[in-house]
């Protein structure tokens, strides 16, 4: 062995030496400064203490406590008048899933509301990514994950100081973010995703009845729909849609070109660049979108002159394309047509039960952004809601409750000119005002439903 060799062994030996003696004196120090210390100096710590400790920033556990009616426009009529504990987890998770029926809070206390059903009742559930290629996004399909950013728990607690009468009330499940999409149910007149092909006899097998492929408005038209049956909840909808209508005024078979919203690809007088739509829907097992007062953007309207009539039509139709660009109307649209539903990085959305009417804090308890492009609370669009203005959701009724602040139902585009039949005049002047009286009952729209499933399966 060389003499360089024994003195690196001999050095290792005293460095190994001298790191175990210091690491025993600190040890010996721990030891003996613990055993001097009195039992008198360890005390309980009280439960106003260990509320006061939530998670710290960078930990994988995050907990927070909110007072009752702490937070920005808290609610008068006592619905924030709780404690919420939220505990959640520091994480993104990504989720892709298919569910052939979802169905929570059926029977119980809103029975009396409504009658027997459910809170939320939905045929053919998926949750999926977001296409965001091109100017709108769409729902992508089973290689693309519905994300959940922060997932956390959250309770509401009653009477939290008396430990006789503390209760809990509610139950929340949500996270600080989600990106994703929602595809619903199937249309029984089409071969695609969903569809059951064009059989001559297309008996609903979720509901009965009969669909009627060739109808435009009404039963028929809904009957060739399975979805979305009820739903309790809040919903912040940006809408768009074109409308093709043709209605018989005093004699003249008008057609009317029309649209609201972002429309994507341009048509009918849309644009990508067309000011948003938003309207809120709200309320306990809900079965219908109304639209009322949606202002319409007049691209055309051809009351059809010909021949025998051009003498008394003529004028008209000059004096309907000078002073006519638009309008207002509204739209009635059974939820079972809502085939897809997008919730781009939205914020505040949560699944919740309550025995009572509960306003649940805003994840981040303060008043929703005011700067997301293509948001209702967006000052820019002139359509800021009552929830703009408070740290708290709507408040969520008994039972079941969604609450989806941001979504979106982009690209509503009836295949087919939908037939109004007879206006009366007063009917077509109530347009040029958003008192309008036109009500379109349940159009034939074009929502497809996206696959979720791999291979041919009708559903996964």
């Amino acid at each position: 062995m060389s003499l360089v060799t024994k003195m690196r062994k001999e050095n290792d030996r005293r460095f190994f030496v001298t790191t175990m003696m210091t690491a025993t004196a600190w040890a010996l120090c721990f030891i003996v400064s613990f055993a001097s210390m009195s039992v008198g100096a360890m005390v309980e710590l009280e439960d106003s203490s260990l509320r006061e400790i939530v998670g710290q920033d960078g930990s994988l556990f995050l907990a927070d406590h909110v007072t009752p009616n702490s937070l920005t426009g808290a609610p008068s009529d006592g619905s924030a008048n709780f404690d919420f504990y939220r505990m959640g987890l520091d994480v993104k998770m990504d989720l892709n899933l298919n569910m052939s029926k979802f169905q929570l809070g059926c029977g119980g206390v809103n029975d009396l509301l409504t009658g027997p059903g459910c809170d939320i009742d939905i045929d053919y559930l998926s949750f999926m990514g977001i296409n965001s290629s091109g100017t709108l996004p769409s729902p992508d399909g089973p290689e693309s994950a519905f994300q959940l950013t922060r997932p956390y728990i959250e309770l509401a607690i009653k009477n939290e100081n008396s430990p006789t009468q503390r209760e809990v009330v509610g139950i929340k499940i949500g996270g600080q973010k989600i990106n994703g999409a929602l595809s619903i149910g199937r249309d029984y007149t089409g071969s695609g995703p969903g569809g059951l092909g064009n059989e001559s006899n297309l008996i609903n097998q979720e509901h009965g009845g009969t669909c009627n492929p060739g109808a435009t408005t009404g039963q028929g038209v809904v009957n060739c729909h399975s979805g979305i049956n009820s739903i309790s909840g809040f919903l912040s909808l940006e809408l768009s849609a074109a409308i093709r209508a043709r209605a018989n005024i005093i004699g003249f078979n008008a057609d009317l070109n029309t649209c609201f919203g972002r429309m994507n690809p341009s048509q009918y007088g849309c644009s990508p660049s067309t000011t948003p739509f938003f309207v809120d829907a709200g309320g306990t097992r809900l079965d219908t979108l109304h639209v009322a007062a949606a202002k319409l953007n007049i691209d055309s309207i051809n009351l059809n002159c010909n021949f025998f009539n051009f003498l008394i039509c003529s004028p008209a139709q000059a004096l309907a394309n000078v002073i006519v660009n638009e309008g207002y109307g509204q739209l009635k649209i059974d939820m079972r047509q809502v085939h897809y539903l997008l919730t781009p990085n939205t914020e505040n959305f949560f699944l919740s039960m309550q025995r009572e009417r509960v306003a649940w804090p805003n994840y981040s308890k303060a008043l929703p952004p005011s700067n997301i492009l293509y948001d209702s609370c967006n000052p820019a669009y002139g359509q800021q809601s009552p929830r703009c203005s408070s740290a708290y959701a709507p408040t969520a009724n008994t039972g079941w409750w969604l609450n989806a602040p941001g979504a979106k139902l982009l690209n509503i585009n009836p295949p087919e000119r939908i037939d109004v039949g007879n206006v009366s005049v007063g009917t077509a002047l109530s347009l040029l005002g958003p008192e309008g009286q036109l009500i379109i009952d349940n159009p034939k729209v074009s929502l497809p439903r996206v696959s979720n499933c791999y291979g041919g399966a009708v559903f996964c």
